[in-house]
């Protein structure tokens, strides 16, 4: 068959297209390292869009550095 007609195996990846780009899609993603590395960034910056607002750990770090030096 055909990949124009839409019907076989080879156009199972345009069939899922199609109803992704018709229904949208639900997906989970989990980025993982240490703070202040760029993780809520990159997230923010590959949907173009501001899901998740920057953290300011600094203060964090100080806190833990007093903790140090006592």
């Amino acid at each position: 068959m055909s990949s124009s007609t839409g019907i076989g195996i080879a156009n199972l990846p345009n069939q899922r297209h199609k109803i992704v780009a018709k229904q949208g899609a639900h997906f989970t993603i989990m980025v993982v390292g240490e703070s202040g590395l760029g993780k809520t960034t990159l997230i923010n910056t590959l949907f173009s869009t501001e899901l998740s607002s920057a953290k300011d750990y600094r203060r964090r770090h100080v806190k833990q550095l007093d903790k140090l030096t006592e």
